[in-house]
């Protein structure tokens, strides 16, 4: 008699991110692995390498030989967490998914409640915190969501941290967004409207440091920004028309005094003025060079990632 063996997929299904956290691998899947036995579910944690350049890929291949439902997947290169995640997003197999952070800030404490509260009928629940590592953090991140809910107007789930859950059907809407250059945050706005926030209190960092500099975190905001809204534009279209206005007004001033009354001649408001417009021009060149940047990497259809090995997978 022939019989096949079916694969039962799991109930839960946790993504992490991984680069450069070796001393962290074990710790996160202990802390993951003892509140999830709270559910007392089926599980599997998948953890995303993102070419880590120390022995982060060890750690994750000794936990998986140890296991079979903790998983593993190693990245060829560095793709970045976005697209890290995705990676995680793509091979999950539960019928829930909850993705995080693997630096064991977000806190794995409320995965039980993350979990009951998906089960009341929603597509997604997000966590949010006002914690965050340090005043510089703290401050970059009230600037950003400042920017984009209030300037931009777009509507945003403000705080939101990367620790989520969702639905395997979510899941699949999300994997059919085949762009480039994508963030999780944008990507999950466009899906459903049917969420619930929960708000949650964000750990410190205590072993390593956040691997988010200045240039990445305004890079990162770019990103957002662009695949969010195309206000941008807008405003550089609303700003040009303020500022040729106010040339106008300042250029019949100008004129005025010109003609009625004796005005020294120099070059001082001619230097400020083309300085002036001259960066003017760099930054509405910038924004517009960025999104014709985005488009060309669209258009040239590349893979998204490259996978170096899996790992029970």
């Amino acid at each position: 008699m022939n019989t096949k063996s079916e694969i039962v997929k799991p109930e839960l299904s946790v993504v992490c991110t991984v680069y450069n956290d070796a001393d962290n691998v074990q710790p996160l899947i202990e802390e993951l692995q003892h509140y999830i036995g709270l559910l007392d579910i089926s599980y599997e944690i998948i953890l995303v390498n993102d070419s880590s350049t120390d022995h982060s890929e060890k750690e994750i291949e000794k936990s998986c030989k140890i296991n079979s439902k903790i998983k593993g997947i190693n990245l060829s290169r560095n793709f970045g967490q976005q697209i890290a995640m995705s990676v995680g997003m793509w091979y999950a197999a539960g019928k829930y998914v909850l993705i995080m952070d693997g630096d064991l800030q977000n806190p794995s404490s409320e995965i039980p409640q993350l979990y009951h509260e998906i089960l009341k009928g929603f597509d997604i629940v997000y966590t949010v915190s006002k914690t965050r590592n340090d005043l510089f953090d703290k401050s970059t991140s009230c600037i950003f969501w400042f920017f984009v809910s209030k300037i931009l107007n777009v509507s945003i789930v403000k705080n939101q941290l990367m620790m989520k859950i969702m639905t395997s059907d979510f899941v699949k809407r999300y994997n059919a967004y085949e762009e480039v250059n994508r963030t999780v945050a944008g990507i999950v706005r466009d899906i459903s409207v049917n969420y619930q926030v929960l708000e949650v209190e964000n750990k410190k960092r205590t072993i390593g440091k956040s691997h988010y500099n200045l240039f990445k975190r305004f890079s990162l905001l770019i990103d957002i920004v662009i695949s969010l809204s195309n206000e941008p534009l807008n405003m550089m279209i609303y700003f040009g028309s303020l500022v040729f206005i106010i040339t106008v007004l300042i250029s019949i001033y100008y004129l005025f005094l010109f003609i009625f009354s004796d005005v020294p001649t120099g070059f001082t408001s001619i230097i400020l003025v083309l300085f002036f417009f001259g960066s003017l021009i760099i930054l509405l060149l910038g924004f517009i060079g960025r999104y014709l940047s985005n488009i060309y990497s669209e258009v040239r259809r590349r893979p998204l990632y490259h996978i170096k090995s899996l790992i029970n997978l």
